[in-house]
């Protein structure tokens, strides 16, 4: 017997009926997303049937009739929701109005590590994001410097899609100077992605523009970095920073706080002031402070005045104390997310802006430069922390 969801029969007819049949013609019959993807045994994702008729006219595809080719990986119920019974690919078929139409769903299940190895990569779907485990109280993240441009995932309209060159070669290179001083790494975490797929400094609407693969792979990113930011919190306090790259004329680094140019710009009474603290990616360090902030970010023991004694512009700095009217990068989404700007967070955030010439531009000068970081990095904690070898 058949129990449609509207009992009228002017309404059986304009919407379709229970077989999936309708009065008006069917021309084209679509299904987004193509290709989709369900993360774990028993989640779910939503695939939407289109029909079209004369002129391109939408119908309603009430009644459409589902149907997967492998029920034992993904289920479909007839509102085009899949759900994963184990890992494996299935195709899905909907048929209506005499036309039909398919998408393929991957039950994509994340290995269950019990406990991760510090020294050890790990990779999340398709090796798009990388995961390298750390003993220092010090995260470090690589958001624009990958190669990979798979064709599952679609190119992204709008928004930045540069990429920010030698960035990933950078962040592996200061791991390795981190080594060298300390005999300890930092956490490491790699978008391997390029640009145009996924922009991880952004929020997930525009750094992924709805591509199921893309949002995966954001999830991945950020959670990697969540997992880390919780080991480094067990030091009591600790330091996160988003390496990147620009290509602003000024040859210099640019150190973000999540503090505009137009603050920086201001003089150090306004800087010191507590709604200012309040407001940055180093809050937590800004209010244990003994010395009034604008000597923390721009003092001789700030970040940009210890690579300043080591021949690294860098604003702000004691000689650079803001960028005036130059363009300035003052922090993204990352560093945002992952800083100690809400009152609970205790690992502090900087978004570091490199330059290219002799900097990124050959290994050479990455490694040189890796070096003056990492023993920047380490004084910069020790004098505003009280520590740094674990």
């Amino acid at each position: 017997m058949c129990r449609c969801a509207f009992t009228p029969l002017v309404l059986a007819l304009a919407f379709g009926a229970c077989d999936g049949s309708t009065d008006v013609e069917v021309l084209q019959l679509f299904v987004e997303p193509e290709a989709g993807l369900v993360a774990g045994v028993g989640e779910t994702s939503r695939f939407l049937v289109m029909a079209r008729g004369a002129g391109g006219s939408e119908i309603p595809t009430e009644g459409a009739d589902w149907v997967s080719d492998n029920p034992d990986v993904a289920r479909v119920d007839e509102r085009g929701v899949a759900t994963g019974v184990t890992p494996g690919t299935a195709e899905l078929t909907v048929r209506f109005g005499g036309r039909s139409a398919t998408a393929v769903v991957e039950v994509f299940v994340p290995p269950d590590v019990a406990e991760y190895e510090a020294g050890v990569s790990y990779f999340g779907r398709n090796g798009y994001v990388e995961y390298i485990p750390g003993t220092l109280p010090v995260i470090l993240s690589a958001p624009h410097g990958g190669d990979l441009t798979p064709s599952e995932i679609a190119e992204r309209t709008t928004g930045v899609v540069v990429t920010d060159r030698g960035t990933r070669e950078l962040t592996l290179a200061v791991r390795d100077a981190f080594i060298d001083l300390t005999g300890a790494a930092p956490h490491v975490v790699i978008s391997h992605l390029d640009r145009v797929k996924l922009d991880p400094n952004r929020e997930i609407v525009e750094a992924a523009q709805g591509d199921p693969f893309a949002e995966r792979a954001w999830e991945e990113y950020h959670g990697f970095i969540e997992m880390a930011r919780l080991e480094v919190a067990l030091f009591g306090e600790g330091m996160y920073f988003d390496m990147h790259g620009h290509g602003h004329p000024q040859d210099r680094l640019e150190l973000g706080y999540l503090l505009l140019a137009d603050r920086l710009n201001d003089d150090d009474d306004s800087l010191n002031s507590l709604a200012t603290v309040q407001q940055t990616s180093i809050r937590e360090i800004g209010r244990d402070s003994e010395l009034p902030f604008s000597q923390v970010i721009r003092g001789p023991t700030s970040l940009g005045g210890l690579l300043e004694e080591h021949g690294v512009p860098a604003v702000p700095s004691p000689s650079i104390p803001g960028p005036g009217s130059d363009p300035y990068f003052s922090g993204g989404y990352s560093t945002w997310r992952h800083g100690s700007l809400a009152d609970t967070e205790l690992v502090s955030g900087i978004q570091i802006e490199h330059h290219y010439p002799g900097l990124r531009n050959s290994d050479a000068n990455r490694r040189a430069y890796a070096t003056l970081l990492a023993d920047a990095v380490r004084a910069f904690m020790l004098e505003h922390m009280g520590y740094f070898e674990p």
